[in-house]
């Protein structure tokens, strides 16, 4: 028995996704989205969707990722707003152009703009056309009406328990380039916007995972024992990101024994530095709001118990069990 083969036993037996799951819950997926597209087109007067490279939309999370934990109950979706028309600045400086064919283009009317700015798009008003349209579409079906944060608009289908967030980007091109980003609500009381690509999340990804065998299972792992074992309030986003970071900085052995402690004290760093940087833009801190001491102290707890692991036991198996569900 070895460390690494206890922990690639506990992902294959935890942590495997179900292909038949997977199956009816994309068709399940599938069905939403075509709905909730031709719903938008319905409506003359709103913002529409633009398709970009035959889509109007594009996925991205942890499932399209390959970094996964466990049960497919949750997508994320982002729809592409048409924003032909529109401006996005940064600090008063034009930094993009919007990409589009509507015009007029709704999105730009005023019962969409900013109370306080009527040169502004107010993200809280796109979200709430989002989630009426959402509504309606759910409305006939078993499903919950969609429920809306600063972010996105979550929509629940009962029948398949399966969560799909929707969230409004809209596409431009930067000055100067032709260099393609998206913005998406910030989530904030300011109602502001922030930039976001999630095809280069994506690639970075599985770009980097594709160099090892363990590397996107060692994500998923650190996610399922900070989300489920020991309540580390480190987002998934964030796990990935730190991955990110330990590999252009360190070696991946591709051996648990090495690399998980290895990048648990990688996250200890960046938690007692108070930043995880964000993959595409390490200007982005991704753990700005946290409980820094309260977060030290459980991935202190994970190292302790790590180390008191002992490859020479018979009871390794049980050991690593316990080890990863905190028990």
């Amino acid at each position: 028995m070895s460390i690494n083969n206890e922990f690639n036993r506990f992902i294959r037996e935890n942590l495997a996704l179900s292909l038949k799951d997977i199956s009816s819950r994309v068709k399940s997926r599938e069905w939403l989205i075509d709905r909730v597209i031709q719903k938008i087109k319905e409506k003359i007067d709103s913002p529409q969707l633009y398709k970009e490279n035959g889509q109007e939309y594009i996925t991205f999370g942890s499932y399209f990722k390959g970094t996964k934990v466990s049960d497919v109950d949750e997508f994320d979706i982002m729809l592409i707003i048409d924003s032909n028309g529109g401006v996005f600045k940064q600090g008063g400086v034009q930094i993009g152009e919007g990409i589009g064919i509507i015009d007029p283009n709704p999105k730009y009317f005023d019962k969409y703009k900013k109370d306080n700015d009527p040169e502004s798009v107010s993200p809280r008003k796109i979200m709430n056309w989002l989630k009426g349209i959402i509504d309606e579409v759910l409305e006939p079906y078993d499903c919950e009406p969609g429920e809306k944060d600063g972010q996105a608009v979550t929509a629940h289908i009962k029948s398949k328990d399966i969560y799909i967030d929707f969230v409004p980007g809209s596409i431009f091109r930067k000055v100067g380039s032709n260099e393609i980003f998206y913005t998406i609500p910030k989530g904030d009381a300011d109602g502001g916007w922030i930039i976001t690509n999630p095809r280069i999340d994506k690639e970075i990804v599985n770009e980097t995972g594709s160099k090892y065998e363990q590397f996107k299972n060692s994500i998923r792992l650190f996610k399922y024992i900070f989300k489920e074992s020991y309540n580390v309030k480190i987002s998934s986003y964030a796990v990935e990101s730190a991955h990110i970071d330990f590999e252009r900085k360190y070696y991946f052995y591709d051996n648990y024994k090495y690399d998980f402690i290895n990048i648990l004290n990688h996250f200890i760093t960046l938690v007692q530095n108070k930043k995880i940087p964000d993959m595409r833009d390490s200007s982005i801190n991704l753990i700005s709001n946290i409980n820094y001491d309260a977060c030290l102290q459980k991935l202190n707890r994970i190292k302790e118990r790590f180390l008191d692991l002992d490859e020479e036991s018979t009871t390794l198996a049980t050991d690593v069990d316990a080890f990863l569900r905190n028990k």
